[in-house]
């Protein structure tokens, strides 16, 4: 080993012993007792994830608000009827009818401010209604997702408004199912919330935006109904039979083969049924009513009803028809008037009272017999026999004998709805 090797080695035992020397006195001084270092309790460790849980909520929290930040531009408000639309197409607002008659205009809350708009009405045999509006800034047209495509257990968002604010609440989608909404099977979208009545007329959004469903009234609840069975029930309502219905609350019928021999009629058309405090319904249109003429014109298939349709040129129709074997003149408007928004009578208290009762009610139907297989329900109400007012329930109960060997033709109402069945 020569003298250059000694240095090195040398120098390098200087530098290692140096580094003990710091490392010594730079190490890690002992608790004074000698104790060990202390873990945290069970309280310190729960408040630790109450507040992590809590962070993680807050940052969802935040999510689901950037979320329907992103949606409201296709929620508005409808202040005077108290609930939400959604722009289903440009120019269309949705909305959920909640009464059976729609106003003849509304307002809409818009960024700018409130307009009015006028309202277009959906036949009263569905749960919603359209307004017409002109191309107003600050609204969009949301994509439409079917409910197929979203798997079951997803977050999805309600939103809707309430006192022209956005509202929203997150929702785990459970799945679909089919229910009857108005007279039409509908697909409804299943969640861990309860739809209330401030939410009609709002969506369901999955988390990139898409539509999913409207809530909607169905029955005596509210429901998400899916967009595609929105959808279904929309184009009934543009159907003639649709705008005829959402007009003037009527709906018309071909007699068929027992009808005919029933009014001894041949082919004709019947008055099949009528909707409570509707133009036909004030016009005094009976479901069993047969249709003689229009303006002088004679009806005979269902064909020749399209005219009525589009009748925004004519202040009223002159309709003729037979009752009873008894011709009927009636005169039927074609337009409504802000006066007749509102069912009764108001009085100068403001109180606006329910119409009165009318007929039998039935409190039960025998399954599988002539009147189940007719469509007649408990909770129905008997107001007409062939035509001919019920004096006393002595009347029913000898019209309605087992015995009778004739049919008879009912006048039924069901919430509103008056509708006719000729009864084997």
């Amino acid at each position: 080993m020569n003298r250059t090797e000694r240095t090195y080695i040398t120098t390098l035992a200087v530098i290692a012993a140096g580094i003990l020397v710091v490392g010594y006195w730079l190490r890690p001084s002992q608790p004074a007792n000698d104790e060990p270092v202390r873990a945290p309790s069970e309280i310190e460790l729960s408040r630790l994830a109450r507040i992590t849980q809590r962070r993680s909520l807050d940052d969802m929290t935040q999510y689901f608000a950037t979320v329907a930040g992103n949606v409201q531009s296709a929620v508005v408000a409808l202040p005077n009827l108290e609930r939400s639309g959604l722009v289903w197409e440009p120019g269309v607002i949705l909305t959920a009818r909640t009464e059976l008659r729609f106003p003849v205009a509304t307002i809409l809350a818009t960024p700018e401010g409130d307009v009015g708009v006028a309202g277009v009405v959906v036949g009263p045999h569905i749960p919603i209604a359209t307004v017409r509006m002109s191309d107003i800034q600050g609204f969009a047209v949301p994509r439409r997702r079917s409910a197929a495509t979203v798997e079951t257990g997803a977050w999805t968002l309600a939103v809707w408004r309430q006192a022209r604010t956005t509202k929203f609440v997150p929702a785990h989608l459970l799945g679909t199912a089919q229910i009857r909404c108005g007279e039409r099977l509908v697909e409804e979208l299943l969640a861990n919330v309860a739809w209330t009545r401030d939410m009609a007329g709002g969506g369901l959004f999955d988390l990139d935006g898409s539509l999913l469903a409207a809530i909607l009234p169905c029955g005596d609840r509210f429901a998400a109904i899916g967009t595609g069975s929105v959808e279904t029930m929309l184009r009934d309502g543009r159907s003639v039979e649709g705008r005829v219905l959402g007009r003037y609350g009527v709906r018309f019928g071909f007699l068929d083969e027992a009808e005919q021999e029933h009014f001894g009629k041949g082919p004709a058309v019947i008055v099949r049924e009528v909707w409570a405090g509707t133009l036909a319904d004030e016009a005094g249109l009976r479901p069993g009513d047969i249709l003689l003429a229009i303006n002088a014109e004679p009806i005979g298939t269902l064909d020749q009803l399209q005219p009525l349709g589009n009748t925004v040129d004519l202040e009223r129709l002159d309709v003729a028809v037979t009752r009873a074997e008894t011709m009927v003149a009636l005169v039927l408007p074609t337009q409504r008037t802000i006066r007749d928004e509102t069912y009764g009578h108001e009085t100068l208290s403001g109180i606006v009272w329910e119409r009165p009762a009318v007929g039998y009610r039935i409190n039960a139907v025998v399954a599988d017999g002539p009147a189940d297989m007719a469509g007649i329900r408990s909770g129905d109400r008997l107001v007409r026999i062939d035509g001919q007012e019920l004096s006393d329930f002595t009347q029913v109960l000898d019209v309605l004998s087992p015995e009778r060997e004739n049919a008879v033709f009912l006048e039924v109402d069901r919430t509103g709805r008056r509708w006719g069945v000729l009864l084997p």
